[in-house]
């Protein structure tokens, strides 16, 4: 049996790693270690992971706080920290099915590929219980079997495509970069670049094998004044799907396929009914040589100077990386590798 490596990036959540980790312990497939990467300086982890008595967990705290994002990112070296032939992310909040490891790795294997990417059911946190929402991450956007990176990009006029706790890899075989840097300044943007970095055919298993985590917030309808016009604030930023970075995604997508990728785009959101959608999207990055079905003028019309005030009122907070792609690939390599030489000196840096 070949080691599959799991690497877990926590924060502060000590039952929720306790939960992660028995889910990994009860693997049927037994050849893994796993690397608990604490990013808090009061080491809640260290005791959870003393607790499980495992000489396959091995406990590592950041030298300093990298932040959630930058945490999760170094978890996701394409190349093997213990020498391992598959990896995987196993965020705290998150949780696996005992065969997770072994039909990934035989999924990898059959289908000749270097990243599987997994279903994921969407488990709801609601009062420390998790509450099954009978819905999965990726089920609407793919059906099992092969998808090259152009079909992954067209996904992303609709999500973020590809998702952090799906990506299975082998490390020897992956020729994708799967660390972004530090130009995911916001969540939702990790998954959309990592998706863009893709450059080699993924396979999509669609039986759920592993659970991503939702949670529950009660509505506060004692919200301050100030939280309100900051929401405001916000709703003209966008949502993750349409806000300015998105924009440039977009955007970037057309320039580099052309009308190829609006057509594959179109294709799926007639098929899931997500033409409206698809429309805004165009219209956010005011493409307008298409045949509008479902948005009216006056919807056009809107759209067009909602976007276009985004456009012109925010920056780009992706600018660097799309138009440095190749550059930016090294560059991540490049800054890891260096965070790695200053951890052992203790100088790791926390920006």
């Amino acid at each position: 049996m070949s080691l599959c490596e799991v690497r877990i990036p926590t924060y502060k959540r000590p039952d929720l790693l306790r939960r992660a980790l028995s889910s990994l312990v009860e693997q049927s497939y037994p050849n893994w270690q796993a690397i608990v990467f604490d990013d808090s300086p009061e080491k809640e982890a260290q005791n959870v992971v003393s607790d499980f008595e495992d000489n396959r967990i091995l406990y590592k705290p950041n030298e300093k706080n990298l932040g959630g994002l930058k945490n999760i990112d170094y978890a996701f070296s394409s190349k093997g920290y213990l020498g391992g032939t598959y990896a995987f992310v196993l965020e705290d909040d998150n949780y696996l099915f005992p065969d997770f490891i072994a039909e990934n790795i035989h999924s990898l294997e059959t289908n000749r590929v270097g990243i599987v990417l997994r279903n994921q059911e969407i488990g709801l946190e609601k009062y420390g219980d998790s509450v099954p929402t009978g819905e999965t991450t990726r089920g609407l956007w793919f059906e099992q079997g092969i998808y090259t990176p152009f079909e992954i990009h067209a996904r992303l006029f609709f999500n973020e495509s590809i998702s952090n706790g799906g990506l299975f890899w082998h490390t020897g075989k992956i020729r994708s970069n799967l660390q972004v840097g530090s130009q995911a300044i916001h969540f939702p943007y990790q998954e959309i670049l990592r998706a863009w970095l893709i450059k080699e055919p993924i396979y999509f298993e669609a039986k759920p094998l592993c659970v991503f985590t939702g949670f529950y917030r009660e509505k506060n309808n004692d919200e301050p004044l100030h939280s309100r016009f900051y929401r405001r604030y916000k709703s003209l930023m966008g949502a993750p799907q349409h806000n300015r970075g998105t924009q440039a995604i977009l955007k970037h997508l057309i320039d580099t396929y052309g009308t190829a990728i609006v057509q594959e785009s179109r294709r799926l959101a007639i098929e899931r009914d997500e033409e409206r959608t698809f429309e805004r999207q165009l219209l956010s990055v005011r493409y307008l040589n298409y045949q509008f079905r479902k948005l009216n003028r006056l919807e056009i019309a809107r759209y067009l100077i909602t976007y276009g005030l985004r456009y012109y009122l925010f920056k780009n907070p992706l600018k660097n990386f799309l138009t440095t792609v190749q550059s930016q690939e090294s560059d991540v390599t490049s800054y890891w590798t260096k965070q790695d030489e200053l951890s052992q000196t203790g100088e790791r840096s926390s920006e």
